[in-house]
């Protein structure tokens, strides 16, 4: 009975297929990953808030494919008309229209029409925020202020950081808290997924 036992566990082993270790399985999320992050590019008239006429940089992630969303936060998006594209990893770039925008705290929601990208499948990143925990290997994917995707590690170091305060003359979160990472983002990142080794996002860059 004990080798039957030995050689079900075995042959159950070798069904799942191999093993990987740590770095490769993260290669493997990346590369899965990787096609639903987009690079935008936004320019703003002036907003109503106060904030200046721009042009700027930043991050968003495919979560529904079907219906074409696109969440990145609610500073890009902005509270005022903008004009705005998404540019895909293989560098397709479609028009994206602004369709939410959350009155107290910093996220919004493009959208696309997913027939426009021609030349590669459209997928999508499942939210997972239960996932989030102090001490998660986490990996921020986002853009580096121009087009290029740049994959950042770190690790979750606190769940209840105070909202930041950027501006006395601009938006500002309130009424939540931020979780802290040890990863260093630059600009162009606001928005980008902030992914655990399965591939869910348990959280937003800001």
């Amino acid at each position: 009975v004990g080798q039957g036992i030995e050689r079900a566990v075995e042959d159950a082993d070798a069904s799942a297929g191999p093993v990987l270790d740590p770095t490769s399985r993260w290669k493997a999320t990346i590369d899965r990953i990787l096609p639903a992050v987009v690079v935008l590019r936004v320019s703003y008239v002036r907003a109503y808030d106060g904030e200046e006429a721009s042009y700027s940089y930043a991050t968003g992630f495919v979560v529904d494919a079907a219906r074409g969303l696109i969440l990145t936060n609610r500073h890009v998006v902005s509270t005022g008309p903008v004009t705005a594209e998404a540019v895909f990893l293989n560098k397709e770039e479609v028009e994206v229209v602004a369709v939410y925008r959350d009155p107290v705290h910093d996220f919004g929601f493009f959208r696309f029409d997913p027939a426009k990208v021609k030349f590669m499948a459209v997928t999508q990143i499942d939210l997972a925020p239960d996932g989030a925990d102090v001490g998660l290997d986490i990996r921020v994917v986002g853009n580096d202020a121009g087009e290029k995707i740049s994959i950042l590690s770190g690790t979750l170091a606190r769940l209840d950081r105070a909202a930041p305060r950027y501006s006395s003359k601009s938006y500002n979160d309130f009424n939540t808290f931020y979780y802290s990472a040890a990863s260093n983002t630059s600009g162009g990142s606001s928005g980008s997924p902030v992914i655990d080794i399965h591939g869910h996002a348990v959280a937003l860059n800001a």
